[in-house]
């Protein structure tokens, strides 16, 4: 810095939070008054963003800028806590995720969009933008939508603001963590926020899958609930990290925070208290996980925690099925002899239909994770022998609506013609209406059937019996009836 700009003003910290001292807070960068030319504003390295014409322009300027460079840094570990539950469940994924091509383990187009809205959270809770103004900003190649400020952002914020704007609160966000005793293992929590002797560790799910909850049944004992282990790993991390602003807490409260999910009942917020000896236990165990993924042949297991595993295209449990697929038989009903062959049981047959419907549904998530890795490949320039990319379906669109509008109507369109309006679903409605504290009437909605669809019994929410059951139980009821009556 030139003795120039030293010689102007003292240095102004610009802080995401506390003091900049390295452990109440993170240093985003500076701001030097320049008198009558404005504010000057540097990052965390002393290097100029240029000059401003006040110091709010100026601070923004430093917290849009470390909010980048802080996206552009490494995110992942080995044994981070996104990849937590997984580890804990299966220590054979770490090796199998490292032989993916590191480009190649995030590449959906979900995470890149989860990954805007993260950042775009950071934006507004620095106030660095309002959710207005977030509605068609681009991060990370993502542009942000209406829907995803109304559907996800705006829900979200309004759960944590109360948080932020109470009486002493402090907070960090985006801060990442180190996992004590696994060396390299570190995170980044979304927020961590401490009221009084309470806190607060929030991990938002911008997702729209499957509803990921702070306390759920195990898999293998429904009766046994398990905490999270993502939200474990930054509990233990941020207490590791911040000696200083865990001291005298006594009480921790882990919290996922999911406004939209495939499932239309699902709470938004999910939470749960955990003690201090519940997080020693939990670094204990995935401590015990880490070293036994490091061995010379670590466990796989198959489950839920798959879902988001980049290595599902070479795992030795995902791939079997296809064997399973090219060995596959069905009961033959015909002889080619001139005379009928004598049909298979009819038990068999529908067993034969059942194991195929297996076969295939295992295969489903090889062959999209397959389909994406070697898309994103292609589009990175690389080769995958026997595949290229072609053009997409064509999709037109209007080059000037406005323009387009008023060409349509002089035409002699009417405006019924030319624009459609449609409600929004209960679900989105209900979403926008939790956001600003409302609450939609249930007798406003009705739900009905749109028929009948396949599953896997376990998976039925209300499963349709097959006309033999009906006729048993038909059948039963009638038996009882007359029962009844003859008494």
């Amino acid at each position: 810095m030139s003795s120039e700009s030293a010689e102007t003003s003292p240095l102004i910290a610009v802080m995401n939070h506390g003091a900049c001292d390295g452990n109440r807070g993170a240093c985003d960068g500076f701001l030097l008054n320049r008198g009558a030319r404005g504010v000057e504003a540097f990052d965390k390295d002393e290097n100029s963003l240029g000059v401003f014409p006040d110091a709010p322009g100026a601070a923004a300027a430093v917290k849009n800028a470390a909010v980048v460079k802080k996206s552009a840094a490494p995110t992942h570990s080995r044994f981070g806590g996104s990849v937590a539950t997984r580890v804990l469940r299966c220590r054979g994924s770490v090796r199998l995720v490292e032989k993916v091509l590191a480009y190649l383990r995030r590449v959906s187009a979900d995470a890149e969009r989860g990954t805007a809205l993260h950042t775009a959270m950071v934006l507004r809770i620095d106030n660095s933008r309002s959710l207005d103004d977030l509605v068609g900003e681009t991060i990370d190649g993502y542009t942000v939508t209406r829907d995803d400020v109304e559907d996800a952002l705006r829900p979200a914020y309004a759960h944590v603001e109360p948080l932020l704007d109470a009486p002493g609160a402090e907070f960090y966000r985006e801060q990442r963590v180190a996992f004590p005793t696994i060396p390299g293992a570190f995170g980044t929590s979304d927020l961590i926020v401490r009221i009084g002797d309470t806190i607060h560790v929030v991990d938002f799910k911008f997702g729209r899958a499957v509803r990921v909850l702070a306390l759920s049944p195990a898999a293998d004992d429904p009766a046994v609930d398990i905490i999270n282990g993502q939200l474990l790993f930054y509990g233990a991390g941020a207490r590791h990290s911040l000696p200083e602003f865990f001291a005298g807490v006594k009480n921790i409260i882990l919290t996922i925070v999911q406004p939209m999910s495939i499932e239309p009942d699902a709470e938004m917020v999910s939470s749960v208290i955990v003690t201090h000896a519940e997080l020693d236990e939990f670094i204990a165990a995935y401590r015990a996980a880490c070293e036994q993924a490091l061995s010379p042949a670590p466990h796989l297991e198959r489950g839920a925690w798959c879902r988001f595993c980049p290595a599902k295209p070479i795992c030795p449990l995902h791939t079997a099925p296809l064997l399973d697929l090219a060995q596959f038989v069905v009961p033959a009903p015909l002889a080619f002899d001139g005379a009928l062959a004598t049909p298979p049981a009819k038990e068999a047959y529908l067993q034969a239909l059942a194991d195929g419907l297996i076969l295939v549904d295992a295969i489903k998530d090889i062959r999209t994770a397959l389909h994406d890795q070697a898309k994103h490949a292609l589009e990175q320039g690389d080769s995958v022998p026997g595949f290229a990319l072609t053009a997409g379906r064509a999709e037109r669109h209007w080059r000037d609506e406005n323009a387009a509008y008023d060409a349509l109507i002089g035409l002699g369109l009417t405006r019924d013609d030319v624009i459609a309006e449609a409600m929004r679903s209960p679900k989105q409605a209900e979403l926008r209406a939790k956001a600003r504290g409302l609450k939609v009437p249930t007798e406003l909605i009705v739900s009905h059937r749109s028929g009948v669809s396949l599953v896997r019994s376990e998976n039925a929410h209300a499963p349709v019996p097959g006309r033999v059951e009906t006729a048993r139980a038909f059948s039963g009821a009638l038996e009882a009836f007359q029962g009844g009556r003859q008494a």
